[in-house]
């Protein structure tokens, strides 16, 4: 009997400890409050990256490269390349050119009755800036359709002086697209002969002519051309001249209706056709230039 209440006893003792094991078992959470003025922080889990295969290049609006994972759709934006500067693939003396410029000779062929030959020099740097100096020559004997006079200006030189700058700088030198500025001044002479005034009340005619007239004239240029390789070192250019008188000598009997080097003076516009000959200064061009054809070019110039 008594052997039956001890056992009854820690029966119930038994039940008692494995009731109470789990309550005392389970985690008590307090609740913490964030500081004030302060926002809970939340750990997010970046998208794998799933390989250089997989992803694709786009622009956003502020012209940035942003790559696309077009597994996840994942973005980032090319930080490499976010407000990187200009890189000068070529070097600082990149070559030397010297052009021969044929457009008055090839238009006196069509008539015109002015203008003579142009030259000029040009040092390329890094393929982007280009100075350049120009030597020339101008002559005009031009009988206007609607006039009785023939205006002369004997064989005078011209001189410009300005910069170019190439906009493909990063691609072949062997085709370019140039803009630029030229300051030109000139010496001269000037004359009118066999000129005739009608005098209406005697109706009579009066010859008359201008002595030889010593002027000078000084004058600015924007410029906008091309330049192509045709053969090896040669190349061909062509410019249009946009151009305006800045200062000139004064005269008694007026103003010369030609400039050498500017040309007719009530003209703005004017252009030019060279023959060009380039002497690189470095053979070996940079790897990854643009060219033409669509491939990076590693070898070296011809």
């Amino acid at each position: 009997m008594k052997t039956g209440k001890a056992i009854s006893l820690i029966a119930l003792l038994l039940l008692l400890v494995t009731a109470a094991v789990p309550a005392h078992s389970q985690r008590r959470i307090t609740p913490v409050q964030p500081k004030p003025g302060t926002v809970p922080t939340v750990k997010v889990e970046e998208p794998a990256f799933t390989g250089q295969s997989n992803l694709a290049e786009r622009r956003d609006a502020q012209g940035n490269i942003v790559l696309v994972d077009t597994v996840t759709g994942t973005e980032w934006v090319d930080t490499t390349l976010v407000n990187r500067k200009a890189k000068m693939l070529y070097p600082l003396l990149e070559s030397v050119s010297i052009g021969v410029d044929i457009w008055d000779p090839a238009m006196r062929i069509f008539g015109q009755h002015y203008g003579l030959i142009g030259f000029w020099g040009e040092l390329s740097l890094h393929n982007r800036y280009k100075p350049v100096f120009e030597l020339g020559f101008g002559q005009c004997d031009d009988t206007p359709d609607d006039r009785n006079f023939t205006f002369r200006v004997p064989v005078s030189p011209y001189f410009k002086i300005g910069l170019n700058y190439n906009i493909f700088y990063n691609n072949s030198p062997d085709y370019q697209f140039n803009v630029g500025v030229r300051y030109g001044f000139t010496p001269f002479k000037w004359s009118v002969t066999a000129g005739t005034i009608s005098d209406g009340y005697w109706q009579e005619n009066t010859a008359t002519s201008i002595p030889s007239q010593n002027a000078t004239a000084g004058y600015f240029e924007f410029t906008a051309g091309v330049k192509v390789k045709i053969w090896r070192w040669l190349s061909m250019g062509w410019t249009a001249r946009y151009h305006a008188l800045l200062h000139e000598g004064k005269s008694a009997f007026g103003e010369p209706m030609y400039i050498p080097g500017y040309g007719k003076r009530n003209s703005h516009f004017t252009g030019s056709f060279s023959i060009i000959y380039t002497l690189p200064l470095n053979k070996k061009r940079p790897g990854g230039v643009n060219t033409p054809e669509g491939g990076a070019n590693k070898g070296d110039r011809p």
